[in-house]
């Protein structure tokens, strides 16, 4: 056992250090230039006192509208202009969509400084309730469940999200801002999150080997399928407002905002993937451990059954978690466009279910793959396998 525990903690330390080079130097290679434009100075702030609410009612065309005008007293508490008091103004102006609530006694609040005159003195407006560090404790607390309950295998799961969101922010997004090909960096960080992911959380063995070829089919899938309907369903990229936002704004190189659409629907697809042929994968290693007559037939067999559960309730995990993300915006289409044809046409509709399918066929087919490669690794020889990894039990 001493020899088998010396091995994973060597494949450990070797995919970490991995993983750390990999994203420490993509950042180096791939970090883009900040587009320049003003920055205000935002800080955090505490209200002391409310001074003055005044209203003034002004007129828009037939409509009356009131004004709301509230004078407060706020304490800094960001380093910068910490124990700072300043006098602010926040203003409920119902021309605007978004609306916040009122300032009270006590509100932590972000405040945005403007410098008034060429003198540079700031005059100090109330932007937004600070709500940062409210879920910077919900993340800890999160975080501290996740090891309450995982222990062991609650601390690799948190190094591996860890990895996982260093990876993506630090070398794809970069990636794609330097104007390298979208199709290409995807790839390359969903084998990475792939590979790095399910050896942190599993080990270097059979099972994350066997998880690792089936969720690399279903990921090739899932990509070559949504890649093959872009093309057929004529997307422009254009979905929403953020996609015309990122049209105008003056990058190095042009966005490619159909491979952008793509590199959604396959990251978004990724983790459920993921789910899925490590949970088969598990089921057959468990199988092929205490099983007297093990074949690859009967091993595919329960791998394929065991799959079967997980796809129904897998499709539907996609399915709700892209409803539930986009509700505003089909409430808002359904009650605005009565017609059905001309909804269902609608590139943001027609993306949103391109998501849902393409997800659910990456499952499909990694559910086939990884029992096919599964029930291939457990029914050879260690010797056959060993191309794979190193043997899992000490000789």
């Amino acid at each position: 056992m001493k020899s088998l525990s010396r091995k994973n903690i060597l494949s450990y330390i070797g995919v970490i250090i991995f993983a750390v080079l990999f994203i420490f130097i993509g950042n180096k290679i791939l970090k883009p230039e900040v587009l320049e434009q003003e920055q205000n100075v935002f800080q955090k702030a505490k209200v002391i006192s409310i001074d003055s609410i005044e209203t003034e009612d002004i007129n828009f065309g037939d409509d009356n509208h009131e004004i709301k005008k509230i004078t407060f007293t706020a304490k800094i508490t960001s380093k910068e202009y910490k124990d700072q008091t300043v006098q602010v103004l926040q203003e409920i102006n119902p021309m605007y969509a978004m609306q916040p609530k009122e300032v009270k006694k006590g509100s932590k609040i972000i405040l945005v400084a403007i410098a008034a005159d060429e003198s540079g003195e700031l005059e100090w407006f109330f932007s937004d309730h600070n709500r940062s560090d409210i879920l910077f404790w919900l993340v800890v607390l999160f975080l501290l469940i996740v090891l309450i309950i995982g222990r062991g295998k609650g601390l690799t799961a948190i190094l591996s999200l860890a990895i996982t969101i260093a990876a993506i922010f630090t070398v794809f997004i970069p990636s794609i801002l330097k104007g390298y090909s979208i199709y290409a960096s995807t790839m390359v960080i969903g084998v990475f999150v792939v590979f790095v992911s399910l050896i942190i959380l599993n080990g270097l063995n059979k099972k994350t080997a066997c998880a690792i070829l089936g969720n690399i089919g279903g990921l090739a899938v899932a990509g070559a399928f949504a890649f093959l309907m872009n093309k057929i369903l004529n997307v422009t990229g254009i979905v929403d407002e953020e996609y015309v936002f990122l049209m105008s704004a003056q990058f190095e190189k042009p966005i490619n905002l159909v491979a952008l659409v793509w590199s959604g629907i396959v990251i978004g697809a990724l983790g459920a993937i993921m789910d899925v042929a490590m949970s088969i994968a598990s089921a057959i290693n468990e199988l092929a451990e205490n099983m007297q007559d093990k074949t690859f037939g009967k091993l595919l067999k329960s791998g394929m059954n065991i799959g079967r559960d997980a796809i129904g309730t897998m499709t539907n995990t996609l399915v709700l978690a892209y409803v539930g993300s986009s509700l505003a915006t089909i409430l808002l289409l359904m009650v605005y466009s009565k017609d059905t044809l001309f909804l269902f046409n609608m590139e943001m509709i027609a993306i949103e279910i391109l998501q849902s399918v393409v997800g659910s066929l990456g499952i499909l087919f990694a559910v086939p793959a990884t029992s096919i490669f599964s029930a291939y690794i457990y029914t050879k020889k260690e010797s056959q396998v060993d191309f794979l990894m190193e043997k899992t039990q000490p000789q």
